[in-house]
């Protein structure tokens, strides 16, 4: 008998969060991502001034802030796309420069994306002056975000 093929994506090594999030493997992954960003933020250290927009245990639950979408994308960034470290501190910043402007976490997380998915086009053939523009022009979107609320 012919052994069965494995089609898709390798698994991801989600173990921290599938013992929380037992309803959904989904879901499990997708925090483990989370905390991933999260520690881009951490390691960023003093890179990433105002890093506690985006994530900060606080207190109390009034000074509890996570901004999920975003640090999920970040966390993406780094360990899906293997973004160098300099890339994902740079995404962060901008992602913060937005949310003090005042940009909603859904937009911000929206022009993260589009950042990922254009460097990954961008990376079969790096050197394409078309993907390296696709590249700029998603960066420019999420700086827009940081410009525009203000």
């Amino acid at each position: 008998m012919m052994e069965k093929k494995k089609r898709g994506r390798p698994k991801v090594d989600a173990h921290l969060t599938e013992t929380v999030y037992r309803d959904s493997r989904r879901q499990a992954v997708n925090w483990k991502y989370v905390f991933d960003g999260v520690g881009v933020l951490m390691d960023g250290g003093e890179q990433i001034p105002d890093n506690k927009l985006l994530y900060n245990l606080g207190e109390s639950k009034e000074e509890l802030v996570t901004r999920n979408g975003i640090l999920e994308q970040i966390g993406r960034m780094d360990q899906q796309d293997h973004a160098s470290f300099d890339d994902c501190v740079y995404i962060a910043n901008l992602a913060v420069a937005a949310v003090k402007a005042g940009a909603k976490s859904r937009e911000i997380e929206k022009a993260i994306r589009a950042i990922r998915m254009a460097m990954k086009q961008a990376s079969p053939d790096p050197e394409a002056e078309e993907n390296l523009y696709k590249v700029g022009v998603a960066v420019k979107a999420l700086k827009r975000l940081s410009e525009n609320q203000e």
